[in-house]
Order: C-alpha cells, then structure tokens, then sequence
C-alpha cells in the first residue's frame, strides 16, 4: 500500500459524537484514526512518524505534531499542588502567536492556539517539539523546561 498523506496536527483513536441525549464513542474495526477527532481516515497508528507525540488528548488516546511548532505557553495551576502537571495547560500554536484576553470580568483565556494539553503529555511533548521544531524550550521558557526536567 502506498504512502499515506498526513496533514493533520491531530488524530485520536476514536471519535465521540451526540446522538440523541448521550455521547458515542466511534472507533474503526481496522483501527483507523480520526484527523483532529472527527474526520474518518484511512491512516494507522504504524503509519504515523516519529514527531507524532502519542499520549491522552481531549478525553481520548491519539497523536498530536510535534513539528511545525511555533508557540509554546505553559500556564501552571498552583491552587491544587498534588497532582504533578494533571491540572497545568500547555498551548500549542502552529502560526500565530499565543496572546492572553479578558472573555468576562476577571476571567481570562488565551488565543492564537491550535490546541491546548493537560497532564503527562505536557512533557513528551515539549521535548518532541525541541527536537523536530526545533523549538528552543529552554530559552523561551524557563519554568517548562523545568518542569519537563524535573519529571524524568
């Protein structure tokens, strides 16, 4: 079988859609991923290359780029302290740079990013991304990079 054409940054294992009043999971028989967990594919998880970071995304198991990266924003939760990165948010931007605004009085999120990991993948990824990005973690920011050391 030929090579497979992989664009998308994101591909999940399964896909969870509405139906009615109660969420279904959707996987392939064959083992097909979802691009960005909605779109069918014909693209296995051997198929996927090394930049690939696989781990637990948006509710499902599946693989996000590594390459490409352009934007990192690590926001650390400091309320709760004993759970290691479970509750700390990685933004990933791909184009635009990650810029913060206020959606309400006080509360604020961020824009310009593609997608947004939580927990163990934070660290997997941000060293895929030093490698096939090039994206120099260390230089750009600090705190990520201390906390991608001191899990290891």
């Amino acid at each position: 079988m030929g090579k497979r054409q992989i664009n998308a940054t994101l591909y999940l294992e399964s896909r969870i859609s509405w139906k009615g009043k109660e969420f279904v999971v959707e996987e392939t028989p064959e083992g097909y991923l979802f691009a960005y967990g909605k779109y069918r594919t014909k693209i296995l998880a051997t198929d996927m290359p090394e930049w690939y970071v696989y781990g637990y995304l948006y509710k499902q198991h599946g693989y996000i780029s590594a390459k490409n990266v352009k934007h990192l924003l690590y926001v650390p939760n400091y309320t709760i302290d004993n759970h290691y990165l479970k509750y700390d948010s990685l933004f990933i931007s791909y184009g635009e740079p990650i810029e913060p605004y206020e959606y309400s009085e006080g509360r604020h999120w961020y824009k310009g990013h593609g997608h947004v990991l939580y927990g163990s993948i934070i660290v997997d990824f941000v060293k895929a991304a030093g490698k096939h990005s090039g994206y120099g973690v260390k230089e750009r920011n600090p705190q990520l990079f201390m906390a991608a050391d001191n899990r290891q």
